[in-house]
Parts: C-alpha cells; structure tokens; sequence
C-alpha cells in the first residue's frame, strides 16, 4: 500500500485590500484590483493534476486562497472554481482541499456561508495587539474581526489564527496565550515577513533572538499549563523534540529533490518556492501556461533545489537534532528570517534554540528522564493533544 504525500499551493488570488496593515509584504499592491480570472484557475488546476494523476501514490492537494483580501471576491468566484476542481480532479485517488487565509473583516451572509460550506478550513489574521491592522483611514480593525469571530464560533464554524509578532506585541505574549487559551483556538504565532520597502518595519522591527525570547516564554506556558493549547511553531517544535528521545524513530528529512511539500502562486500565475516567493528571477514557470511536471523539471527550479541542498548541508549536519528536524526551516529559509555568519551561512538561531530549550526544560520537569534519557510520557500531555485547524502565512 502506497502512503500518500501532501502538498500546498498558496494561491494570491488578488492583492487588493480593504486594509492597510503597516507590516504587510504586499503594501505596494494593496490597491490593485486585478485578480485571477477562472480560465487562468482552469487552466491551473488542469496543469496541477496532469502531473499528480501521473503518480502511483495518492497525494493530497491544498489550495490556500490567499490575497490580499481573498474575501473581497465575490462567493460566486469560489463556488465556481470549487466546481471546476470537482470536474479536474476526479480520480479516486484525488484528495483535494481548500482553505483560506482571511482578515474576516467582510462576513456577510453568503460569505459566512462560503466559510461555513464551501471552505474545509479557515486562517483569521489577528495581531491582538499593537494597533498595526488599519484601514486605509488608520482606523483600527481590531474590534470587527472579533465581532466576526464570535460569528464565526455561533455558526459552528471552525478557524484557526495567525499573530504576527512585532515590537509592539512581544510584550503581551501571556496575553496573547491565554486569548487563545480561553476560546480553545489553535494559533500560529510568526515573526515579521520581509517588508515591501525598506526600512517598513521602522519602530516595530525584531531580530531572532528577540524571536526566540518570545518562543521560549511560550514554551514556558504551555508547560505549566494543565490544559493543551495548539500554537505553532511550539507544539511542532515539541514533537520533535520528542521525536528525538524515541527510541527507533525513523529520521526525517526534508527531500526538496524529491517532494517539494508547498508552491506559492501569484496572481500572474508564476510559481515559486517557499524560499523565493516572488523573487521574478527565480520563478520556476507558470502554472497558467505550462503544466507542472515541465515546471519542476525547469532549470530555475533545479537551483532552488540545489540553494535548498546547500542550506541544509551547511546549517544542519552538525545539528543533534536533525532527522527529527527535517531541515525544512533552512531549507526554505531566507536571510529575512535568519542572519549569516561571515561567511555568508544562514544561522538557526530561532529553530535550534527553541529545540534546545524545549530539551532543556523537559529535563528540568522530568519529562525527560536524565537516567535513560526517555520521554516520560506520564508527565507528557500527548494525551490531550488534537489535530488543531492549521492556518497559514
């Protein structure tokens, strides 16, 4: 029996915004209306499936419908291209699902509808603090999306949400903790991106090991906490932690060669890797021209696996937690997230210190037995663990 594989196309639908959140890496074309039009999605999703029919495996594909504001489409615009994917992708061995990335300041009800029925899982993007998600007037946006996420939770609706870590915030994690805590929201809590322009993120700007600071306090939390709470990347993080005091647990790693796991898509059809997402130069082809078996075989693809290869042998090989670690944070990694050395090699300073603090309080709390060097699964909460909504960058 063959496993089956996943993977992701983040998909921009459109740039166009109602917001004007001062960190956002799409600022410049916040006010651009275009948009993907359905024959260029036909044409996609065609070009998608030509190359995953192909295989002998089962794989499951997720479209991220990303923006912009994905919901300043009209609902009519999903429901089309869902049906488009029901005639496209009709093998047995077809997995498809979508989700969506949102700022739910729009939730009207056919859109509330959209997320309740059309949509298998839905992101809220909510900072919680530090005032920087403003309309175009400076007005904050804060209060709606909490309006609309109590709508959300009346309709039985399931979400996940995103926190943006910046200055202004990395005061208030406790705060932010105990938000998710008390609505039982599973969150994934991320540093800034790179910015549109330079010098954007002027006055609000963090380093890794302000990062890292933050991520350890959260570990913190979530130790002394007697209920689980689902934030990423610490609950990730955690597995692999104990991944690698299992005794016989299969090494991980990450194969860029030979199964890329997430595509980015913009919205003029080019492709990119995570690592190089609208990096022009380096895109791999377009998937509303050409189909994706001739797009992952093109030259440009090629160096971003080797770039991949590269990173991964540089940064990783003398990590002891490699092979629980896949290597993915620098595989896909960029110097926006991680600094260099002299040398010009990316640092993990944010994803190899948490993995060691994580290892250093486990221990602390006899989670890690010293003797044997065991997980204690007695003093662990796997039990409580559940597979939380995923929402995404």
């Amino acid at each position: 029996m063959n496993l089956s594989r996943s993977v992701q196309f983040v998909t921009k639908t459109s740039k166009h915004c109602n917001l004007r959140c001062r960190y956002c890496y799409e600022y410049a074309e916040l006010g651009n209306k275009g948009a993907i039009e359905l024959a260029q999605i036909e044409a996609m999703f065609r070009n998608i499936a030509s190359h995953y029919q192909k295989l002998d495996f089962p794989v499951n594909i997720e479209f991220v419908w990303h923006g912009g504001e994905p919901l300043l489409q009209h609902p009519d615009f999903y429901w089309r291209a869902f049906d488009l994917q029901h005639q496209i992708f009709n093998l047995p061995t077809d997995c498809v699902t979508n989700a969506v990335q949102t700022n739910l300041t729009l939730l009207d009800r056919n859109r509330l509808q959209l997320l309740s029925e059309g949509f298998d899982s839905v992101g809220v993007s909510i900072d919680l603090f530090g005032g920087l998600r403003v309309y175009e007037t400076g007005k904050e946006s804060q209060d709606r999306v909490l309006e609309n996420m109590d709508r959300l939770k009346a309709a039985g609706i399931d979400f996940g949400c995103i926190t943006v870590l910046t200055k202004l915030n990395i005061d208030r994690i406790a705060d932010i903790y105990d938000f998710y805590r008390s609505l039982g929201l599973s969150a994934r809590i991320l540093p800034l991106f790179k910015g549109a322009f330079d010098n954007q993120h002027h006055g609000f700007e963090i380093d890794a090991y302000d990062i890292l600071a933050v991520y350890k306090q959260i570990v913190d939390l979530w130790i002394e906490d007697e209920e689980f709470v689902f934030i990423a990347p610490i609950w990730n993080a955690i597995q692999q932690v104990v991944h690698h005091y299992t005794p016989g647990a299969k090494n991980i790693f990450y194969d860029k060669r030979e199964w890329e796991s997430i595509y980015t898509v913009n919205i003029d059809g080019e492709v990119y890797s995570y690592a190089d997402s609208y990096n022009l130069d380096r895109s791999h082809g377009n998937l509303f021209t050409t189909p994706l078996t001739q797009i992952i075989d093109s030259e440009n693809h090629e160096r971003a696996i080797a770039d991949a290869e590269r990173r991964i042998e540089q940064t990783c090989n003398d990590c002891i937690y490699f092979g629980s670690c896949s290597g993915y944070p620098m595989a896909e990694g960029s110097r926006e997230y991680y600094p260099v050395d002299e040398r010009g090699i990316l640092q993990c300073i944010v994803d190899r210190g948490i993995l060691e603090y994580i290892d250093y309080r486990f221990r602390e709390k006899g989670i890690i037995d010293p003797t044997t060097n065991l997980i204690n699964l007695d003093r662990f909460k796997l039990d409580r663990a559940t597979n939380s909504p995923l929402t995404y960058a």
